[in-house]
Formats: structure tokens, C-alpha cells, sequence
């Protein structure tokens, strides 16, 4: 077992565990933030077909030389062009088609005149603006020709690669399957919100940021209810939680105090302890175990640190077992907008409030630093990295600065 290792190790030995665990195929409807299991080849040119991006007049753009207001061209008008529909003949010099936008541009036609340029007379129009071969023209396979591979496995599903997928006439699409995670919480001090609190009790909060935690790095969250500080208890749902599940995290129990169990009680449920304690705060006293290929992790009780350690060590691991191919969260430079008068032998995860101004990041600390202030998460959309022993930090100084999830991003 390692003990007090670096924060990039201890990602290194998660992802040694760390595998998709298969696919599934579903409705593209329901297929957003799931990731691509499977490389999306264009069967056909986008747009299929030269269309117009406008309601105007398709006409040959050498008809157009000298159109102006003051001189107007005509050009007989031989069709009407309607989104749906396909031109009923070509386009020869003197003439144009009447076309709406997303409408088949005819044969012969180069370009299309939008229709404030005109003005119709019967069957004839008059062009006030002079065009270019080109010009508001919208060739087929413009956005994309026909054999491209457009989306790749391991993409992370978004609106527009639904869109695209629809564009395609995709009604289903294959994606990675999401691991099941157990979530729980250790404490004789926990209740759930469904019960009345007693004194010297609180309410199991951690078990629900877990689980949207879970939720946003791309897994689905089993949330049990807490468990007592028992040490065969824990050790036999441990082992309950592994054989239904893909991974198991707790919160709670980690670290030494004479009722901190779960190091313990991975050993007593049959697992292999990988590392106990990694060095960052708030989060040190993380303990990891496997059993079978199946990791368990052990969190802080503390509600902020819980969800720091989250992001930065569980959080990678569960999205490249979802198959997303780019699993780190951005780090840019930040300038301090405010002092941090703390100096720390070890490395900090702060966390802060950043945003762009005047070409450059800036970081404002959010709220108290204490392990367990969950309030300071509320407006924390970014940690700042600070390296063991700097401190402390003035302001305008540069930093580290770790953006976090999606769901907190700029």
C-alpha cells in the first residue's frame, strides 16, 4: 500500500483499474452528454444539394454586371423555387428563379440576389445590385462532403452532434454505457433528510453532492443509506456494493480517528488497499482499495473537501470509464484579485471565483477554506493550484487555476 503520495500518482493507479465496460444503443433524443462509441461516417454531402441561404432570385451572376438603382437589369422570371421543392428546369441567360431559403438552387444558376435587392414586375424582376458567381450560394457538401468521418468514439454528446446525427437520418446511435457507482456515507452522526435531526445530528448531505457529482462526471449514482461506524458493517456492504456495481465511493471514516473504519474495513471486506492519503487539502486522508477490478474510494467526510477530491482524483476516472477521450479539467493563469494570507506544507486546492476581464483571468477566493463549508462551493468555479510551502498570496500575483465542471464553467 502507498501512503502520503502525489495527487497524479494516485490518478495513475485509479486509471490502471480504469475501462469502458461496454455499449448500449439508444435514441439519439436521449443520447446528450453520453459519449460516442462508434465513428460517424457521412453517408452524403451536407447540405445533399446547392442551396440558397436566402429568399431572393437564383440568376447567372454575369447577367448582374452594372445593376444598380439607377440602372436596373430585368430578367424574366421562369419558376418558383419553394424549400421542398426541386427546380423545374435550368436557368439560361435573361432569366431567373423566383427561391426561398433552403430551396435547390436550378441548373445554371450561380448565384442568388437577396430579394430586397429586387423588385417584381408581373413576370419579370428588376436587380439593383450588381453579384459575383458565388455569391449567397451554398454548395452541396459545403459544411460536409460525403465519406468524411465528421464524429469520432469518444466524443462527448452535445446538441450539436445531435443535430448533426438528425442530419444524417441517425435515429440511434451507440454510446458507451455508464458505470453504476455506489455512493454512501459512514457516521454514527448521520441521519437522512427524510428523518427528524436530534442533537449532535446532521443531515447526510454528502451522499447527494456524491451522486450529482457521480451524475455530471458521467455515471449513474446508486446512493445507499448511511451506515454506522461499525467496521463488519462496513466491510459487508463494501463487498454488497461491489458485486452490484461498478465502483464504490464513501464519504466519511477516513481518516484516524478510533472510529475511522474504512481503511479497515476494505481489508476485511477482501479488497486490496492500493493508497491511503494523498497530498493535497482539504481531501488528504483518501484511502483506495480493488477487489476484482472493482475500486472502491474512500473520501473525507468533510462536504467541501469530499467534492474537491471528487473533482480531482475520482472524477477523471469515471469519465474515461463513460469512453471520453479528454478527461482533465482546463488549467489556465489566473491574477489574484484578492490576498491569501495562509501559508500550507502541503499542496492547497483553493477554491475561487474566476472570471475574464481585460484579456485576463482573474481569481477571487470563495468564502471560508475550511473542509467542511459547503457554502463556499456555492460561487466556486475554479480551484487554484497551490504548490506545498508558497504562500502567501498577494494580489496581482499569477496562479494555477484548475476551471472546473461544465455545470460550473465561465
Amino acid at each position: 500500500m502507498y501512503r502520503d503520495i502525489p495527487l497524479e500518482e494516485a490518478v495513475a493507479i485509479l486509471m490502471k483499474y480504469t475501462k469502458p465496460i461496454g455499449f448500449d444503443e439508444i435514441d439519439i433524443i436521449d443520447a446528450l452528454g453520453r459519449v460516442l462509441n462508434e465513428n460517424i461516417i457521412t453517408s452524403f454531402s451536407l447540405p445533399p444539394f446547392n442551396r440558397s441561404p436566402l429568399d431572393g432570385y437564383a440568376v447567372i451572376a454575369e447577367d448582374t454586371i452594372s445593376a444598380s438603382k439607377e440602372q436596373p437589369i430585368l430578367l424574366r422570371v421562369n419558376q418558383n423555387i419553394f424549400a421542398g421543392d426541386l427546380p423545374l428546369r435550368p436557368i439560361v441567360s435573361g432569366e431567373a428563379a423566383a427561391i426561398a431559403t433552403g430551396a435547390p438552387i436550378p441548373p445554371g444558376a450561380n448565384a442568388v440576389i437577396k430579394i430586397e435587392d429586387t423588385q417584381l414586375v408581373e413576370d419579370n424582376v428588376l436587380l439593383f445590385s450588381q453579384l459575383k458567381p458565388g455569391d449567397n450560394f451554398i454548395n452541396q457538401g459545403d459544411d460536409v462532403p460525403a465519406g468524411e468521418q465528421i464524429l469520432s468514439k469518444g466524443m462527448l454528446i452535445t446538441p450539436a452532434v445531435i443535430g448533426l446525427l438528425a442530419s444524417l437520418g441517425r435515429k440511434t446511435v451507440k454510446v458507451f454505457k455508464r458505470p453504476k457507482v455506489a455512493a454512501l456515507s459512514i457516521g454514527d452522526e448521520l441521519v437522512g433528510i427524510d428523518e427528524p435531526r436530534a442533537p449532535g445530528k446532521i443531515y447526510n448531505s454528502n451522499l447527494y453532492a456524491i451522486s450529482a457529482q457521480i451524475t455530471e462526471a458521467g455515471g449513474v449514482p446508486v446512493p445507499y443509506r448511511n451506515t454506522v461506524d461499525d467496521k463488519n458493517q462496513i466491510a459487508f456492504l463494501l463487498d454488497s456494493c461491489l458485486q452490484e456495481n461498478d465502483m464504490v465511493i464513501t464519504t466519511g471514516g477516513v481518516s484516524v480517528g478510533k472510529r475511522d473504519y474504512v481503511k479497515e474495513s476494505i481489508t476485511l471486506s477482501g479488497a486490496n488497499t492500493l493508497f491511503w492519503k494523498v497530498n493535497i487539502k482539504p481531501g488528504t486522508p483518501v484511502v483506495c482499495g480493488e477487489k476484482n477490478g472493482r475500486l472502491i474510494v474512500g473520501l473525507s467526510g468533510n462536504p467541501a473537501a469530499a467534492m474537491i477530491t471528487f473533482y480531482m482524483l475520482i472524477r477523471p476516472v469515471l469519465q474515461k470509464i463513460s469512453g471520453l477521450q479528454q478527461v482533465n479539467l482546463p488549467h489556465v493563469t489566473a491574477i489574484m484579485e484578492e490576498p491569501f494570507t495562509k501559508k500550507s506544507k502541503q499542496r492547497r486546492m483553493m477554491r475561487a471565483n474566476v472570471y475574464w476581464k481585460n484579456g485576463y483571468y482573474h481569481a477571487v477566493p470563495s468564502g471560508t477554506q475550511s473542509p467542511g463549508a459547503l457554502k463556499s462551493m456555492l460561487q466556486c468555479n475554479a480551484l487554484i493550484d497551490i504548490p506545498g510551502g508558497k504562500g502567501p498570496l498577494n494580489i496581482g500575483e499569477e496562479v494555477k487555476v484548475i476551471l472546473l465542471s461544465p455545470n460550473y464553467i465561465l
